[in-house]
C-alpha cells in the first residue's frame, strides 16, 4: 500500500498485515502463520515499515467440529461434576459414525456396563486445529524481532 503523508507527499510504500477478526475470530493457523511470515519479510527485504494492524484471539486451538456435539463426559461422580472427569467417550453409534474419517482415536470401554469409545486423540479433518499453531506463533516472533526496527504495530481492543 502506497501512503502518503506530509512527511512524504509522493507517498511511501508499506506492507499492511492484519486478521479478519470475523474469520475464526481473527486467530492464526498455519496459513496465517505463513502469510503473515512472507508478509513481513517482503517489507524487510524491501526495506519498508510493515504495519500490523493486530486484531486476533492468538494459536488457533480448535477442536474437530465433527466430534464437538458427539462426546460426553465420564463423570467421576455423576452426581457431583466438581469432583472431575474420567475421560471424553462417544456412543457406539457415534463411534461408528466418524471411525472411517480418522479424525479420532479411541479405545473401547466397559463402564458400569455401557460400551463406549474412550476418546485418545482428536485429530479432526480439517488442518490446523491443535498446538502446531504454536509453532507458527513462535516463527512470527522469530520474523518480528528480525524486522523489529522497521516495525509499526497498531492494536485495536474492542471495549
Amino acid at each position: 500500500m502506497t501512503l502518503k503523508s506530509p512527511e512524504y507527499p509522493d507517498g511511501r510504500d508499506v506492507v499492511v498485515i492484519s486478521n479478519d477478526i470475523t474469520y475464526k475470530i481473527g486467530s492464526f493457523g498455519p496459513q496465517e502463520d505463513l502469510l503473515f511470515l512472507r508478509a513481513s519479510e517482503l517489507a524487510r527485504v524491501q526495506g519498508i515499515p510493515r504495519v500490523y494492524v493486530a486484531a486476533n484471539s492468538g494459536a488457533r486451538i480448535g477442536l474437530a467440529e465433527e466430534i464437538r456435539h458427539m462426546f460426553h463426559v465420564a463423570w467421576e461422580d455423576p452426581a457431583d461434576p466438581y469432583k472431575g472427569f474420567k475421560y471424553l467417550y462417544l456412543t457406539p453409534q457415534d463411534y461408528k459414525k466418524v471411525s472411517a474419517l480418522n479424525s479420532v482415536h479411541c479405545e473401547h470401554v466397559e463402564d458400569g456396563g455401557e460400551s463406549r469409545y474412550k476418546i485418545t486423540d482428536i485429530i479432526g479433518k480439517e488442518d490446523g486445529l491443535g498446538t502446531e499453531n504454536l509453532r507458527g506463533s513462535g516463527m512470527i516472533a522469530g520474523e518480528s524481532s528480525l524486522a523489529y526496527e522497521e516495525i509499526i504495530t497498531i492494536n485495536l481492543v474492542n471495549p
